[in-house]
Order: C-alpha cells, then sequence, then structure tokens
C-alpha cells in the first residue's frame, strides 16, 4: 500500500521526473480545447472589419448622394434666386424708364420756352407743343444705358453724376402721340350721329373708298374668316355698331356720306364660339379683332402693318376724334381731310395726287425736326397753297420751282369747310403712349463694342397716359388733372 502512494507522491514532488512531464501533458491537454475557441475570434475581427467597410462605403456613398441632392437644390436655388434678381431689376428698369418719360412730358413747357427765341428766328412764331416723346429714349440714355452714354461724345461726364453707374441692365423706350392716329372708337369730342358721321367718313377713306381704282380693292373682294363678303361699308357700319349704344345696325352710304339704321346689328350668335355685340367702347385694340370683316389681312393692312414699331400703327381707340397734323402721318391726316372733302377734290380721288402729297410731307418732316404746323391755320394754307413767306406751301414753292412736279395740286376750302377743318385737326398731344422694355442681366457682350448682346431677364410695360383735361379725376381723388397724368391703360408682361 505504501508503494503506490509513494508513487503518487514522488510523481508529485519529483521536479524533473516522468511526473512533471505528465503534469505538462495534462496542462496541455486542458488548454488544447482553446486554440479553436482562439481562432474563431480572429476570424470575427476579420468579419468585424469587413462589415466597417461596407458600412463606410455605404455611407460615403449616401453622403455623396445628399452632396449631389444638395449641390443641385443649392445651384437651381441659386439659379431661381438669380432670374427673380435679374426680372425685379429688368421690372425696376421698365419702371423708371417709365417715370422719367412721364417726367419729360410734364417739363415740355420748360423746354417749349427754352426754344422758343430759336423756333421765333427761323418761323417768326411762337413754338407749338413739342413732341419730347418722340426723343425719349435719346434724352434719357443716360438713365437706361449708362455705358452707352458714356461713349457718346457729347463732351458731358457722366461718371461724376449721382445715381448713374454701371447697373447691369438697360431700358427702351417707345413713346408717340394717339392722336397721330384714325380714331375708331367712340369720340370724346362728337357725340350722337355726328360722332358716327365722322368716324365712318374716317374708316372709309383710310381703306381708299374714295379712290377708284383703290390699291385696297383685292382685300374686299375676298371672303373673310367667317365666309361671307365684307365690303368696306358693312366693316365701317360693324365697327360702329360695336361701340354705339343702340341696338340698330348703322347702315353708311359713300355716295352722300350719310349714316342711317337698317334694322337690327350684326349677331355674331351663329359662330362656333358665339357672343354678344358690346355696345360700349373697345377697351383694348385686340377687341378689334371681335369685328365682323376684321381678320388676319385687315389687321396687318390698316390696324397694325409692323408689330415690332407700335408707332407705326394706323388706327388707335384712345382719340378724341381730332388728328395732330405735326404728328400724323400723312396717310392718316389724307385719310382725315378726305373724310370731310370725299369726292370733291383729286387730292382724295387721284392716286397720283395723293401719292404727291404724302411724299412732300415725309421728305420736309424728314429734313425739319420740328413742328411744322404752329396752329390749325398753318395747316389749312398748306392744303390751300397759300400763306406767307414762311408758310411751307409758298416755301416749297420756292424751292423747287412754282411748276415742279413734286407738289401737289392745292385745294381750296368753303368757309364751312374750314371750319370744320378747324375741329377735325389740333397741333398737340393729350392722350400718349409710352411703351417702355427693360432689361437685366448681361448673358453675352459683344467683343467690339462690350455692349450687352443677350440679356437674362426681359420685361415689357405697355401703357397709355391720359393728359386730356376731360379726364381730370373728380374730387376728392383729385379735383385736377396730375402733372403726371393718369393711367388709361396699364399691362406689364
Amino acid at each position: 500500500m505504501s508503494a503506490p502512494f509513494q508513487k503518487r507522491s514522488s510523481v508529485a514532488h519529483s521536479p524533473s521526473g516522468f511526473g512533471f512531464q505528465l503534469a505538462a501533458d495534462s496542462r496541455a491537454f486542458v488548454h488544447a480545447p482553446s486554440r479553436p475557441k482562439q481562432s474563431g475570434r480572429g476570424h470575427a475581427k476579420a468579419r468585424e472589419r469587413g462589415v466597417a467597410l461596407i458600412l463606410a462605403l455605404s455611407s460615403i456613398a449616401i453622403m455623396t448622394v445628399m452632396l449631389a441632392d444638395m449641390h443641385e437644390s443649392t445651384g437651381q436655388a441659386f439659379a431661381i434666386s438669380t432670374t427673380q434678381r435679374d426680372e425685379l431689376q429688368a421690372e425696376m428698369m421698365a419702371r423708371s424708364g417709365l417715370n422719367l418719360t412721364r417726367l419729360l412730358i410734364a417739363k415740355e413747357p420748360d423746354i417749349r420756352r427754352v426754344v422758343s427765341p430759336i423756333y421765333r428766328s427761323l418761323l417768326g412764331r411762337q413754338p407749338p407743343q413739342l413732341p419730347v416723346w418722340n426723343v425719349a429714349d435719346q434724352l434719357l440714355t443716360p438713365f437706361c444705358n449708362y455705358e452707352s452714354a458714356r461713349r457718346l461724345s457729347t463732351g458731358i461726364d457722366f461718371g461724376g453724376a449721382d445715381g448713374l453707374g454701371d447697373v447691369d441692365g438697360m431700358c427702351e423706350i417707345i413713346s408717340f402721340a394717339e392722336n397721330s392716329k384714325i380714331n375708331v372708337n367712340a369720340p370724346l369730342s362728337f357725340e350722337g350721329d355726328t360722332a358716327r358721321q365722322s368716324i365712318a367718313m374716317q374708316l372709309f377713306s383710310m381703306m381708299g373708298g374714295y379712290q377708284s381704282p383703290s390699291p385696297y380693292d383685292p382685300l374686299f373682294q375676298q371672303r373673310d374668316r367667317d365666309g361671307n363678303f365684307t365690303s368696306r361699308d358693312i366693316v365701317v357700319g360693324s365697327l360702329i355698331d360695336w361701340w354705339d349704344f343702340d341696338t340698330n345696325r348703322t347702315a353708311f352710304n359713300p355716295g352722300n356720306s350719310e349714316i342711317s339704321n337698317s334694322g337690327s346689328e350684326d349677331s355674331y350668335n351663329r359662330l362656333d364660339d358665339p357672343y354678344e355685340v358690346k355696345n360700349a367702347p373697345f377697351d383694348s385694340l385686340d377687341e378689334l379683332r371681335l369685328v365682323r370683316g376684321i381678320g388676319d389681312d385687315f389687321w396687318a393692312t390698316f390696324v397694325d402693318p409692323r408689330p415690332s414699331r407700335p408707332q407705326d400703327r394706323v388706327v388707335t381707340i384712345y382719340g378724341s376724334g381730332r388728328v395732330n397734323v405735326n404728328e400724323a402721318p400723312p396717310e392718316v391726316l389724307l385719310a382725315r381731310l378726305c373724310s370731310l372733302l370725299q369726292a370733291q377734290t383729286t387730292l382724295c380721288i387721284d392716286t397720283t395726287e395723293a401719292a404727291k402729297f404724302v411724299q412732300l410731307l415725309q421728305t420736309v418732316r424728314t429734313m425739319i425736326p420740328l413742328p411744322i404746323f404752329t396752329g390749325r391755320g398753318d395747316f389749312m394754307n398748306f392744303i390751300e397753297g397759300r400763306g406767307g413767306a414762311r408758310d411751307l406751301y409758298p416755301m416749297l414753292q420756292g424751292y423747287l420751282g412754282p411748276d415742279n412736279p413734286l407738289l401737289f395740286t392745292p385745294i381750296s376750302l368753303t368757309g364751312d369747310q374750314r371750319r370744320q377743318v378747324d375741329r377735325m385737326f389740333v397741333n398737340g398731344a393729350r392722350i400718349l403712349t409710352i411703351d417702355v422694355t427693360g432689361r437685366a442681366g448681361c448673358r453675352e457682350r459683344d467683343e467690339e463694342t462690350n455692349e450687352c448682346s443677350s440679356w437674362r431677364a426681359t420685361t415689357h410695360i405697355s401703357t397709355v397716359f391720359n393728359f386730356h383735361e376731360r379726364w381730370t379725376p373728380p374730387p376728392p381723388n383729385a379735383g385736377g388733372m396730375p402733372g403726371l397724368g393718369i393711367f388709361h391703360h396699364y399691362r406689364i408682361e
């Protein structure tokens, strides 16, 4: 029994014997299962590192998408804000040009007093109202186009002026007198049958009705947009029926220029999109298209032959019925004059004489950039070929020769006709159109002139200003005509 005990004891206590080796092997056996566990922990760490890489790549991808979206949103917001800034600046440029033009027109009497001595020395009489609105775009260049004003050789240094500078914008102004056109609306100066007859004769004359043959005859020998043949007198009657207040059809007799009623007004109820006659004055030029016989051909011939140049428009709905002898084109003056004379003179029925009148007056206006007729009497002297040495027709006779074929044959007016002509014509303007286009945000410049050739934003303001005393706002609104006039029409686009 002691030997086994001793053997176990010797094994336990022998540091260098077999027992020690057995113990070591036992410890090795005991720790052997831990090796696979330690290897699994390494694989877990490897897996963790793989997941972290995937998360990092995913985060980078998400951040890239977010950054791209943020960049796109920021770019869009910047583009929108830039566009809004340019549009606002373009609108302000247009408004500035409009208000400056109103101020220029209001200051016309002061300008007239300054040039009065020069005008008297040339024509020997006081100047009429000066059409400063025609040169508003040139006079207001320092405010509307600063860079262009700096390049002008005027000897004026605009750089030291307060409020002027490079604003990356400009404005263009077109202004003209509405009484330089033929009025097709209810006139302010005439009423009842007098108004209807006056408008009818003007329209018939404008359409070449008193000429035989007339260059406008083919226009009235084809079907209109509704498939009907519409003669000149039907167009005249339809235009008047639109704005007169009764429901009777207007019949115009070109032979004696009389106005009469013949049944009910034309009905537009048979059209695909029916409507009624307004029986009230026109509110806009576009409203003319609703009248029978006024299609695209009529519009392009008599209403608005050059849409890009509103000053070349032939008709108006804002006139008083009286034509400005200094502003109206010669064709309009001739049409208004022939509405009174009709077929009584060769000036109205002979196309050659009419062409002489038109060409002569156009040439004179090109050579003399000042109002030619200081009063309605001067115009009557011109068409009658009489007056003093400083009247227009005698001056042209002295310059061209009394028998020059370029001169039209003067006409003779009776006392009653002279009184009517005196009522038909004026030498001033009270209702004016002011069209202003504002531009901002230069996109591209010309390399040679450094002028902007392309703009990011454009705003157009079309207005009609009324200075006519008949339209004075009543108290308590004003009680008097404001110095800058009142809006008769306003449109911004």
